[in-house]
């Protein structure tokens, strides 16, 4: 860990990595993971990062962010890329998180490159080694370290903070509020905790999450010592993406189980009204940064293995301000963020009553994640269908896993097929683990 005053180096080059990203993952430790459909970064250590809690958690990593850029050798070709994570509320006990990676593979068109980064200048064969890696012959990028077990450690399931039928009242109260007026939609979420026999291996377990989900980006987020909790999943929701001035988002909301029909998705009024929830909320919270939005006049639908989605892609154009400067990736993240497809409509009051009615602390789950980099590009993710490797260890000496999955609550929502939604979001994470609900 490195204050943000201290110089970074960056050294890049082309590598070759013939079996891709996803293959590699079973033998690496990540302290960071961002794939979609085999191309994306893996992250490997730490040189610098930083966290930051409270209201004010965007600005705070934003700041330390540009402390670092300014800070870069400027005889780098490259900039340092960070990961970031951000909590879902300002009152979160848990720590938004900023981290730059020693190691960066990155893959994107079919070509793969390597950035090391170091506060001091270090031989890049040295740094791999120290994450199991090497380069052969060709730039060949090679794990050292022999073939990892596939079989995952035995997993227990047992309830989080909520049984079912608690939340089934939580849903319940969620849907009396709706109907009183005090919100037109309001997104509820629980969770369960999976406890391990022995510590269980995040490389191999994104590995099959990006495998069987490929559509999705897969996520990880973690490393820093401060912040012992690492966030891992597999979203199907991009909250923004920025290249250059460029900007656009995927919002899904309306979801049933594959094991119906499309045509039960697209004529279902309950679900396109929560669909057009999320997508006006988008949008007017984006007006303030970005300008030419456009949003489909009717929605797809996305179709997962576990199941189908009404899903809009948006488009804009970030707006300058009078000196001809673009908002930063975390001002645009904070402006998106919460969305009415995890928080609800008006923000404010559905934030009050998800403290109320959740009865935990959401942490990074259902909050911003990904990447930026030192040319304001960026991709900022919803943290779903994922869950949090907790600070504790359980009583077998294996790990404790958080994973949390939501609904959407408006008028026309049965806490039963609410419920019966939780499960299906919650199957991507319990699936990788070898675990049924």
């Amino acid at each position: 860990m490195i204050s943000a005053t201290s110089c970074l180096h960056t050294t890049a080059r082309d590598v070759d990595l013939p079996a891709g990203l996803v293959d590699l993952l079973p033998h690496l430790n990540p302290s960071g993971t961002w794939i979609r459909e085999g191309e994306g970064l893996i992250g490997l250590g730490v040189a610098a990062g930083t966290t930051a809690a409270g209201a004010g958690r965007f600005k705070e990593l934003a700041a330390y962010w540009e402390s670092l850029l300014r800070s870069s050798s400027p005889h780098d070709a490259s900039g340092p890329v960070a990961l970031v994570s951000l909590t879902f509320s300002g009152e979160s006990e848990s720590l938004s998180r900023l981290l730059v990676p020693e190691v960066l593979i990155r893959c994107a068109g079919g070509h793969t490159s390597l950035l090391v980064t170091t506060t001091h200048p270090e031989p890049a064969a040295q740094v791999l080694e120290r994450h199991g890696l090497r380069l052969g012959q060709g730039g060949l990028l090679q794990p050292t370290g022999p073939a990892p077990a596939e079989a995952m450690p035995e997993c227990r399931l047992r309830p989080g903070v909520q049984s079912e039928r608690q939340y089934l009242s939580a849903i319940a109260a969620g849907l009396s509020a709706v109907h009183a007026g005090t919100v037109e939609k309001l997104v509820l979420a629980r969770d369960v905790v999976v406890t391990a026999s022995s510590p269980l291996p995040s490389g191999r377990l994104l590995a099959r999450l990006a495998t069987e989900y490929p559509q999705t980006w897969t996520y990880c987020v973690g490393g820093i010592p401060t912040a012992t909790h690492t966030l891992l999943g597999a979203t199907p929701e991009m909250l923004v993406r920025l290249r250059g001035h460029e900007l656009s988002s995927r919002v899904l909301a309306g979801t049933i189980d594959r094991a119906r029909r499309t045509a039960d998705l697209v004529h279902d009024a309950k679900q396109h009204r929560e669909h057009e929830l999320a997508v006006t909320s988008l949008l007017e919270q984006l007006r303030p940064v970005a300008e030419d939005l456009h949003s489909p006049t009717e929605p797809s639908v996305l179709a997962l293995p576990n199941v189908y989605h009404l899903a809009s892609d948006i488009t804009g154009k970030l707006t300058a301000d009078a000196s001809g400067r673009l908002p930063t990736p975390l001002q645009v993240a904070e402006a998106a963020h919460p969305t009415a497809a995890v928080c609800g409509t008006p923000t404010t009051t559905a934030a009050d009553l998800i403290a109320h009615l959740e009865g935990m602390d959401r942490g990074p789950y259902a909050g911003p994640v990904g990447w930026i980099d030192a040319a304001g590009n960026a991709d900022f993710g919803i943290a779903l269908r994922g869950g949090v490797f907790e600070g504790e260890v359980s009583s077998t000496g294996g790990d404790t896993l958080r994973i949390f999955a939501g609904c959407g609550v408006v008028a026309g929502s049965e806490p039963e097929s609410e419920l019966a939604e939780t499960r299906i979001k919650l199957k991507p994470m319990l699936w990788a683990l070898g675990l049924e609900l």
